[in-house]
């Protein structure tokens, strides 16, 4: 179905960051977790005729304050285009807590959204059947998995058709769904960018999903997917692809979260991959595999900026005021130099 409204890490051996729209770039270092000091007080550059902006914010999970301040963050680097809401709308999937978080979001200023659903959204004591229709009810999305164009740009939705997690797995696509993301794919220019909303990470892709038992948690992540081989297959046949995925709660201040994946058969440049940040309390790793929640204030999400063939995204903390690192790639072509930007924060947020 079609609807219309309206690097990165790129191995273990390179990253790609770059600066762009956000202003008051200048070159900087970066190193494990930390990130460059946040610049002077900036004002956004108006955006190019050109250009296509997008908001994107996961795992509200029911805190509605920081959602307030997530938007308002966003809306002080220039009103975007879409906003892209990557599930974990509410605590548990309940009639109330749609009607808390729409609400809300109907006295808040922000721009047209898309929704995928999250595992939080079937957290309720119901079926999944009920669960879906609840969420489909409230976002108003065409159904789990649809394709859209924001102004020229493929955004593309996925979501599980099982929210139960009874077969061990947290997402199970299915065969209907799987062929149409192909067919959906093959039809959209190589030559321009292609975002696909999941709320869930891949293996191998994004912080947290790796295989270092102390840095990482494989014993989470290793297994959300029922069909996680031939999704990451299928997604490798396309250089063009950047995935966004939630979940994780993982920092946006660590050197993977955003990447590029390889699978060996598919395009030798992969697919990108970043993570979205969440809205709601931070998580990392406990030095065991697994991983424990380190600071439930932590407040994250991205501006992506897609200019022709060229894709921006900017790391934002909305706890802190600070954008933590930009980067860019080109889906025209290979990746480009290193550089490191180091912007300021819009001075219209205090």
């Amino acid at each position: 179905m079609t609807v219309t409204i309206g690097l990165v890490m790129l191995t273990r051996r390179s990253v790609l960051f770059g600066g762009g729209a956000l202003a008051s770039l200048a070159a900087a270092e970066f190193l494990g977790m930390t990130a460059p000091a946040p610049g002077p007080p900036a004002q956004p550059i108006p955006k190019p005729s050109t250009a296509v902006w997008f908001d994107v914010i996961s795992d509200i999970q029911g805190d509605l304050t920081d959602l307030d301040r997530a938007l308002d963050g966003l809306a002080a680097f220039g009103r975007a285009d879409a906003l892209l809401v990557n599930g974990d709308l509410t605590p548990n999937g309940r009639e109330h807590e749609y009607e808390e978080l729409f609400d809300r979001l109907r006295r808040s200023e922000h721009p047209a959204a898309l929704y995928t659903i999250g595992n939080h959204e079937f957290y309720n004591g119901e079926s999944s059947e009920v669960s879906v229709a609840r969420f489909l009810r409230y976002s108003a999305m065409p159904g789990l998995f649809s394709a859209h164009e924001v102004g020229g740009v493929p955004v593309i939705r996925l979501g599980t058709t099982d929210g139960s997690e009874a077969s061990g797995h947290c997402v199970i696509l299915g065969r209907t769904q799987l062929d149409w993301l192909r067919d959906t794919l093959e039809e959209r220019p190589r030559e321009r960018p292609v975002l696909v909303m999941s709320h869930h990470a891949l293996p191998g892709t994004v912080s947290g999903t790796f295989t270092d038992q102390l840095t990482q948690a494989p014993k989470i992540y290793s297994g959300d997917y029922a069909e996680s081989d031939e999704l990451l297959a299928l997604l490798a046949g396309f250089p063009n692809v950047l995935l966004l995925s939630g979940h994780t709660h993982w920092s946006l201040y660590r050197e993977d979260w955003l990447t590029r994946r390889t699978v060996p058969g598919g395009h030798p440049d992969g697919f990108a991959a970043v993570n979205t940040g969440a809205v709601q309390t931070g998580f990392g790793p406990d030095g065991r595999g697994g991983e424990e929640p380190v600071d439930r204030n932590e407040n994250q999400g991205l501006r992506i900026e897609v200019d022709g063939p060229t894709v921006r995204v900017h790391a934002l903390d909305f706890r802190r005021n600070a954008v933590i690192r930009t980067a860019e790639f080109r889906v025209d072509g290979r990746p480009g130099p290193v550089v490191v930007a180091s912007p300021g924060w819009p001075g219209a947020v205090t």
